[in-house]
């Protein structure tokens, strides 16, 4: 008598197949953390920034943005994992993932991808959402120059050979820190964001990506109007504000608790206060 029933799945979007060729049971060092805060300066913040320029900036670029200040600010947090020691990176590179929905995803009409924004610590968010703006597009449209043809690729790939070019890549690139040509450069960045709100998910937390080998991956959830203590001139009242939720998956082998702890000060009193993110005139 088999001990289950199940039969294979078929049509595996690239991301899925990428997943399965990458991941053994769960044995990661992963820690997962929330952070609540009062989006009402952040929101305020975006739609002047709109008013002014003409770019629609999001809650996902102001994040990626402040967590790109934070790894600039520290960079003992800013690290890779390198022969089992630790890598200070030099470029603060984020990356942003990307939900395809068209007729690039074969399953359920969805897969998943996405880009680097290099130098994000040195690019206002006005930069930032522009650069963001034309790269999606493209990436949607399969013309990124960076990642279509790795795509392409990869899909054209059988299970069986993608965790062995899988774990090759990763020698070569991170490892032995050698450019592959026909690969991009550092093609996950330095940390990642990512957004389920537009979903309309407040909570949840994502698993790193081993490849990648990011110590921070920040998810925004949606923003919902919640009861929140308010504080106005040294009294304490309750008012109706738009609450943003942001989890946190960190690598423990980089980070421990006193530096998520202060990772979240930092993200907290600058998406507070979203106008210490302006670049200096």
């Amino acid at each position: 008598m088999r001990n289950f029933k199940a039969r294979p799945a078929a049509g595996l979007s690239l991301f899925r197949r990428l997943a399965l060729a990458t991941w053994d049971d769960p044995r990661d060092p992963s820690i997962r953390g929330t952070l609540e805060l009062d989006a009402t300066a952040a929101l305020a913040h975006l739609e002047a920034l709109h008013a002014r320029t003409g770019e629609r900036a999001t809650l996902t670029h102001l994040v990626g943005r402040a967590l790109a200040v934070v790894l600039a600010e520290r960079p003992e947090l800013h690290v890779l994992v390198r022969r089992g020691r630790l890598y200070p990176r030099e470029d603060v590179d984020i990356f942003f993932q990307v939900a395809l929905t068209d007729a690039h995803a074969p399953v359920g009409g969805c897969d998943l991808t996405g880009l680097v924004i290099r130098g994000a610590d040195r690019k206002s968010l006005t930069d930032i959402a522009r650069e963001f703006g034309e790269r999606v597009a493209k990436v949607r449209r399969g013309s990124d120059p960076q990642l279509g043809p790795t795509r392409r690729r990869l899909a054209a790939l059988s299970p069986t050979l993608l965790r062995p070019l899988q774990a090759a890549l990763d020698v070569l690139q991170y490892r032995l820190g050698l450019h592959v040509p026909g690969f991009p450069r550092d093609p996950f960045g330095s940390a990642a964001v990512t957004n389920l709100g537009m979903f309309g998910v407040r909570w949840a937390y994502a698993p790193l990506f081993p490849p990648a080998h990011w110590p921070i991956l920040l998810l925004v959830g949606a923003v919902k109007p919640r009861p929140w203590i308010v504080e106005v001139d040294g009294d304490s009242r309750i008012e109706v504000r738009p609450v943003l939720p942001l989890h946190a998956t960190l690598d423990h082998r980089m980070l421990d608790g006193v530096q998520a702890a202060r990772l979240s000060a930092r993200i907290e009193e600058l998406l507070l206060h979203p106008e210490l993110l302006e670049l200096p005139a």
